[in-house]
Formats: C-alpha cells, sequence, structure tokens
C-alpha cells in the first residue's frame, strides 16, 4: 500500500513536497522533539492543516518506531505535501508490521496508538525497507 520515494527534485518525491525530514535517537526525547519540529512547520508552510491531529499520530507513530526498533539507534521521519493531504513517514529498524491491536481494556496504559491512527487518518500503512520498515498515514487538510 505504500510507496517508495525516489527523489524527482530536491526536496521531493512521487508522494509529494517533503515539508520535513528528520532523524532523531531513538529515546523518548525524540517524541516531544518531533512534534514541535512538526507544529513549527506546518505553521509555516500548511497553515490548512489539522496540527492537533497530526501532532497527535505523529507521536504515536514515533512512539511505535521507537518502542519497536531493534537497534534503538534512530528513527527517521518525513512528512510530506500531497494534493489535499499530509503524509507522515516513520521509519525504524524493527521488521515486524505493524497492525492494529483489539479493543484494549480501559485501564490499560499501551495498545491504543495504531487504534487511534486507524480511526483518525483517512489512511495508513507499512512497507518493508531494507533494514526496517515504514509506517506512514495520510491526513487530509481544509485545501
Amino acid at each position: 500500500m505504500g510507496e517508495t520515494a525516489s527523489s524527482q527534485r530536491s526536496g521531493e518525491s512521487p508522494a509529494g513536497p517533503l515539508l520535513l525530514s528528520l532523524r532523531l535517537t531513538a529515546t523518548v526525547e525524540a517524541v516531544p522533539r518531533a512534534r514541535h519540529a512538526l507544529r513549527r512547520v506546518l505553521d509555516d508552510r500548511a497553515p490548512d492543516a489539522p496540527v492537533d491531529t497530526l501532532e497527535l499520530l505523529l507521536s504515536e507513530l514515533v512512539t511505535n518506531a521507537i518502542k519497536h526498533s531493534t537497534r534503538g539507534r534512530t528513527v527517521a521521519v518525513a512528512v510530506l505535501r500531497r494534493d489535499d493531504s499530509i503524509r507522515i513517514a516513520v521509519v525504524d529498524s524493527g521488521a515486524a508490521l505493524p497492525s492494529p491491536g483489539r479493543a484494549v481494556d480501559l485501564l490499560d496504559e499501551h495498545g491504543r496508538g495504531l487504534l487511534l491512527v486507524d480511526a483518525m487518518a483517512e489512511e495508513w500503512g507499512s512497507y518493508p525497507v531494507p533494514d526496517g520498515k515504514v509506517v506512514w498515514c495520510d491526513v487530509k487538510t481544509a485545501r
């Protein structure tokens, strides 16, 4: 369901113009760093984007990448502008492709991330890459 991003020209892939590209150390500090960077770039370059939704979904994808990365060194984040949506793609070194879990107990502290992504994103998916996987989601914009 995903697509590989080979550069057509600087800052643009077949999925759309690149708004943000980050490589972060796979620690809990990566989540707020990614969120803050996303908010800054969306404020400047995509004012029609649903920032709060995108921030939440980015947080979930980065958290999962940190949790499931087999090497635990870095995760990469790309945010792309599409015709009527924003795509978030997160790369980690884990090999297992994700699937949303079943309903969780209300007292559980974990297990809701992909359920949120599934409920809030227009589409989402994952695909393997050498040395890991990409998990992505698309969120509609007001454009």
